[in-house]
């Protein structure tokens, strides 16, 4: 067990802005044990002062560890014997300490510049921080960094990355970052394997400018690289209607891409069904040559390539696990394999006649509703699925997870009330419980006048609907 040696105090006056607030200690955990609590603020660990949560998690692990935490004016100072892997369980207020590192980049399909005022405020946020990539899965361009930075993720080992790629093509990848910087990510990126550094790849792919010939130099030149790279994931680019009209109804490449690429006028628009088949069909052909060098997939397509075209996800074994999931890699097929456990292990009528409603973006509404038919069909649960229109952002953009609370409610709001409304988890912030419109549930529900709920699962669903089951019979 780690040892505690006798504390020592000192007064302290800090300024309201002083970094290292403490904004949660999980129960159990050794932060827990010793005191730390929310509201306090760690000062420094071992005579230095901290950049952010990461250099924390850095210090304060070894044999020994000296860490002083303020609270109400008087600093203690915790003199420390660890035994090298402690769970520290300490949420900062702002991870960063110094607030999120801000992107210098004019990429010309950046979702930020599309969406209109009155959002949730953190999505106006420009961020390209690589401690976000680390903490959060944020995926960074790394056109940003300093030496400094640099030499700080080698010496703490910060892994894994998730880097925006786009391109490998140094000229493409300059026009689609918007960053003479951008031109260097192979160098970028042999850096981080040189380290030691885990990254996961993405590319934000356009139809006619960065798949096809493009696609192939990227995943071919990406394909040098050793087990550092994790996964590579291609997704297609999202277009708003205000992204549209704010940008002459139509964005475009930016001039260096136009002088790149002479004579070619570039359009960066949305993939047709049949533009989508043949990126899939191309990623096939990747795949099994994967397969044969790697052992796996290794490079993986958004949901929406194939919801557009109507061809079933793949199945799982194909994920290699998920590693992008929280980019929406695999979502749609993780969804269905929980639905299929769900359904081999439940009982037949186990909800006979419990009603509601399941709300969803248009794209996968006709997969699920053949999802919640067969759940209905097992469960004698009777679930309608209802597709809503993103209205709000335009038609253009039709997964679950963008929809907001005012197309909600203009959707359902002329609907029957019969039951609650289950929505997507993915619909809200992790954080603030917000909608991107900043939206609670809870307006969503009185709105309303149902309950509803944020669920990531029909298996999530199920235990609900049999709580309000019991709730009603035992009534």
């Amino acid at each position: 067990m780690p040892i505690v040696s006798p504390l020592s105090h000192r007064r302290v006056d800090l300024a309201p802005e002083t970094p290292g607030l403490v904004e949660a200690v999980a129960p159990g955990s050794f932060a827990d044990e010793i005191g730390i609590e929310a509201g306090d603020r760690v000062l420094s660990v071992n005579g230095r002062s901290l950049e952010d949560a990461l250099d924390f998690h850095f210090h304060a692990q070894g044999e020994e560890a000296v860490v002083e935490v303020a609270r109400a004016g008087v600093a203690t100072r915790y003199e420390l014997e660890l035994e090298g892997d402690e769970f520290w369980g300490v949420t900062f207020a702002d991870p960063t300490f110094d607030g999120v590192r801000i992107c210098e980049n004019a990429c010309p399909f950046c979702f930020i510049k599309q969406i209109p005022k009155g959002m949730r405020r953190s999505l106006y946020v420009m961020d390209d921080d690589y401690r976000y990539s680390m903490l959060y899965g944020s995926f960074v361009t790394l056109t940003n960094l300093t030496e400094e930075d640099w030499q700080r993720i080698e010496e703490q080992h910060i892994s894994p990355m998730h880097v925006s790629v786009h391109s490998t093509n140094p000229e493409l990848r300059v026009a689609l970052v918007g960053n003479p910087k951008g031109g260097r990510i192979m160098e970028d990126l042999a850096r981080l394997e040189r380290a030691g550094i885990d990254f996961h790849a993405q590319l934000v792919l356009c139809p006619g400018v960065n798949d096809g010939e493009e696609m192939d130099r990227s995943l071919e030149d990406l394909a040098s690289f050793g087990d550092r790279l994790l996964s590579i994931a291609g997704v297609p680019v999202g277009l708003t209607r205000h992204g549209l009209e704010r940008q002459s109804k139509q964005l475009r490449l930016s001039r260096t891409c136009m002088r790149v690429l002479p004579g070619k006028q570039i359009d960066v628009r949305r993939y047709e069904p049949s533009e989508a088949e043949a990126v899939i069909d191309q990623a096939e052909r990747w795949q099994e040559r994967f397969q044969r060098e790697r052992g796996s997939t290794f490079f993986h397509l958004g949901d929406e390539f194939y919801l557009m075209t109507g061809r079933q996800v793949p199945p799982a074994n194909v994920y290699d696990g998920f590693p992008q999931i929280e980019d929406g890699i695999g979502i749609t097929r993780h969804f269905l394999e929980n639905l299929d456990a769900y359904l081999r292990r439940s009982r037949a009528g186990v909800l006979d006649g419990a009603m509601g409603t399941v709300a969803c973006g248009t794209l996968i509404g006709p997969t699920m509703r053949a999802a919640v038919d067969r759940f209905n069909a097992r469960t004698g649960a009777v679930l309608e699925v209802v597709p809503v229109e993103n209205r709000y952002l335009g038609s253009e953009i039709n997964v679950s997870g963008l929809l907001t609370g005012q197309d909600l409610l203009m959707e359902l709001e002329r609907r029957p009330a019969r039951g609650p409304l289950y929505i997507s988890d993915r619909m809200l912030s992790h954080r603030t419980q917000t909608l991107l419109d900043d939206y609670r549930v809870d307006d969503v529900s009185l709105a309303l006048k149902r309950p509803v709920l944020p669920a990531g699962t029909m298996s999530e669903v199920a235990r609900d609907l049999r709580v309000r089951t019991r709730r009603q019979r035992a009534a």
